[in-house]
């Protein structure tokens, strides 16, 4: 049996509307997607299928990166196969919704019946905990409405139905956490949000979705280094050009015969992008066994990370302000400060705050502000 990433291998060896972005608009785009994919390429950057489908989307190709990234992705999956000998599960929902979806686009052999029962309104299927997961919705009616795509025999009345019915729950539950700025879930969810409701828009009660009003809000992140994650971008670049995994296999682009993909500095993209720096103040603090707590003030360039404080801080004192992390598909996970490790375990980790608050992005994803009181805890 293959393996999820397997399929998905072979989607994107196969690979060359609504609302997308105008003229005016496309330096962001092209922006993110040299970002992206300059973050992809990076020695220490995880292989990511998601950044390959997105590029396998872009309008320009580079097809020297997407042979290296493939080349990557496979070298991972081949190790993971290796080195796993544990008995955890396979996939969770989000990656069956994309496996499913490879296998549809590839024209591969699968039950429509076994499908529909699969991807049956259930929570326990789609809530993480506690929360509905959007994005794991979307993956799931993208898969779906590939494979009803696929099902011609009259014969295929009750799965047809079953979709449909599948499809209509899961558009309900996805935009009933739409905000009123057009967010979808979150501002990560929001990219694969859009490609599902995209494909089902036959399925959509008239004006229970603003695409104009999401594209607009989910642009004006873009020159705060939201989406500056290769993950975060390759989940919304689709949606922006106004197609979606869908169209992978699709396109008969004719600029794949040659090197089409121009590398820019982020001035030459975003001019607009500030040079201003920005004074924060950032502590650490062992509140687990009260080891140690200590603080300091550091500079920054302005639409900085949470991060690149870490950094700044560990370079002007290192005895103090040392830490370790590891390289996740959605940015750096700190693992230790002052050598006080995470213990995985017994749920005991560093916490990022900002002042009181908890953080809902990671320290490669969260933009600081001028002013801020930035926090890395140890706790349970």
């Amino acid at each position: 049996m293959r393996s999820p990433l397997e399929f998905i291998f072979l989607l994107l060896i196969k690979g060359c509307l609504p609302c997308a972005v105008n003229e005016d608009q496309q330096p962001l785009e092209t922006y993110l997607l040299n970002k992206m994919a300059q973050s992809a390429m990076a020695s220490e950057a995880l292989p990511n299928p998601n950044v390959l489908l997105a590029l396998r989307l872009a309008q320009d190709h580079s097809l020297n990166i997407e042979r290296r990234l493939l080349k990557k992705l496979s070298k991972d999956a081949i190790d993971r196969m290796k080195n796993d000998n544990s008995n955890n599960p396979l996939t969770n929902y989000y990656q069956l919704g994309l496996s499913i979806l490879a296998l549809c686009q590839l024209q591969g052999t699968f039950s429509p019946s076994q499908i529909a029962d699969l991807f049956s309104p259930d929570e326990k299927k789609y809530y993480l905990s506690g929360q509905f997961s959007v994005d794991t919705a979307a993956l799931a009616i993208l898969a779906q409405i590939c494979v009803q795509n696929t099902m011609n025999d009259a014969a295929l009345v009750k799965e047809n139905r079953t979709i449909s019915a599948n499809v209509q729950w899961l558009l309900k539950k996805m935009l009933e956490h739409k905000s009123n700025r057009g967010i979808i879930g979150n501002m990560y969810s929001t990219g694969e949000a859009m490609q599902a409701l995209f494909v089902a828009d036959k399925y959509l009660v008239p004006g229970s979705w603003n695409c104009t009003q999401t594209l607009a809000t989910v642009l004006s992140e873009i020159p705060k280094g939201t989406f500056d994650n290769p993950m975060a971008a390759a989940q919304l670049l689709p949606s922006l050009w106004g197609r979606t995994y869908l169209d992978v296999n699709r396109f008969n682009c004719s600029k794949d015969k040659g090197d089409h993909f121009t590398y820019f500095a982020l001035q030459q993209i975003m001019p607009f992008a500030s040079q201003r720096s920005i004074t924060v103040m950032y502590t650490v603090t062992d509140s687990y066994s009260n080891r140690f707590s200590e603080s300091t003030t550091v500079t920054v360039p302005e639409s900085s990370v949470f991060f690149r404080v870490m950094e700044a801080a560990q370079e002007k004192d290192p005895k103090k302000f040392r830490f370790t992390y590891e390289q996740s598909q959605w940015g750096p996970y700190i693992t230790s400060v002052q050598d006080l490790r995470a213990d995985n375990e017994n749920c005991i980790y560093w916490k990022l705050l900002s002042g009181k608050t908890p953080l809902s992005k990671g320290a490669g994803e969260y933009v600081v502000s001028d002013g801020e009181s930035l926090l890395v805890k140890f706790t349970t």
